[in-house]
């Protein structure tokens, strides 16, 4: 899926290139993985070391963990200088095999070129432009930036959508629809990433990490916490210097109750406990949660908006009773992180068909031929009424 890499600039410099390709995996760990494919039309080795250095320095900003080149053809030069700049090439001979080795799925689905999630995107810039109270910067980052990102900011712009949008009304549909779909994926990669780290952290640490992340900025750092620390001793020097002066003049001193900043500054979000259940149980079962954002995507991009696609042979193992389980628990944690606003219109797909037959899918056919459609549209048509 082609992805803008948005930076900090001012307005109409913001994006300093696209992405051609951004892949996402998710190993038995949990452990994600991200990737870059950058496709060229030329032939021959016209400007193919140029693009080959440009794709290594681009991989080392975005830290990305592997980058590839695809081109009509390579050269042994072309793959020699990528070998030593540890990046891949594949040419289109190659690609095609690869191609044709996938041949079992859907051409077409959600965001690989789906036509409802396409139209239903469309639709929705053009109703944001009429929602000025919905800020362009916090839907880039739901859409794009939150792909890339640490589970802080991830979990900073889910608020935050959540308090715009409770705010405003409702929201018109498919724009509800698409907002609480990219909201469900940024917090179930967040999730999956910090359930990743349970190898290595205790659910109590990760707890304390997450809170000093969102509190003060850093898990690491507790400058600032000693700097709150400080503030307050002085400001309990100032006052209790205030009342000795007043006590002095003969006047009654009278206790006032200070909070202390500190406390209030260190003080965790209500939802921050939910957002930890959601980690938990998706470490216990990492063989359904690795493909959990595959689910959603789906769920939310083709089902949700539509499209038949998710109905396909090819995606039986994505729709199970514990992967609705697992949505489940997100979309709850969804609704306490961001509100019912946010929330509600994901809830349609747990109507979705769950009970498919986890049978090995046909991979030798040309084309995974897709079911008649699912009654979503009915569960859809309840929320709204």
């Amino acid at each position: 899926m082609r992805e803008p890499i948005r930076i900090d600039a001012e307005s109409g410099r913001d994006v300093l290139t696209d992405i051609d390709v951004l892949a996402i995996d998710v190993d038995g760990r949990l452990r994600i993985s991200r990737s870059i494919l950058e496709c060229k039309s030329g032939s021959g080795q016209a400007k193919e070391p140029d693009r080959l250095l440009w794709l290594a320095g681009l991989q080392k900003y975005l830290r990305f963990d592997r980058a590839v080149l695809v081109r009509h053809s390579v050269s042994r030069r072309g793959r020699a200088l990528a070998r030593t700049l540890e990046l891949k090439v594949l040419d289109v001979a190659r690609l095609s095999t690869r191609e044709a080795a996938h041949a079992w799925l859907p051409d077409t689905f959600a965001h690989i070129d789906g036509p409802e999630c396409t139209a239903a995107e469309s639709r929705t810039d053009t109703q944001l432009k009429g929602l000025g109270h919905i800020p362009a910067d916090l839907v880039a980052f739901l859409r794009h930036d939150a792909l890339r990102s640490d589970t802080p900011e991830i979990l900073r712009a889910i608020a935050n959508a959540g308090r715009i949008t409770s705010q405003g009304g409702v929201l018109p549909s498919p724009t509800r629809e698409v907002l609480g779909g990219h909201a469900t994926l940024a917090l179930l990669l967040a999730a999956t990433g910090d359930a990743a780290r349970l190898d290595e952290l205790s659910p109590e640490e990760l707890q304390e990490r997450t809170e000093r992340a969102l509190t003060i900025g850093s898990p690491d750092s507790t400058q600032m916490l000693n700097v709150l620390a400080r503030a307050d001793d002085l400001l309990a020097y100032m006052l209790q210097r205030i009342h000795t002066a007043y006590e002095q003049s003969g006047a009654k001193r009278v206790q006032v109750d200070i909070p202390s900043l500190r406390e209030v500054v260190t003080r965790p979000p209500e939802w921050v406990p939910r957002y930890l259940d959601l980690v938990q149980k998706m470490r216990a079962n990492p063989a359904i949660a690795r493909e959990i954002l595959q689910t959603a995507e789906l769920s939310c991009f083709e089902a949700l908006l539509g499209g038949r696609a998710h109905l396909a042979d090819a995606f039986d193992h994505l729709f199970t009773a514990e992967h609705r389980y697992l949505l489940n628990v997100a979309i709850r944690c969804l609704e306490a992180i961001a509100g019912p606003a946010t929330a509600d219109p994901m809830r349609p797909i747990l109507e979705l068909d769950f009970a498919r037959v986890r049978a090995l899918a046909d991979r030798t056919a040309t084309k995974s031929d897709s079911r008649h459609p699912e009654p979503v549209e009915r569960a859809r048509a309840t929320l709204d009424s």
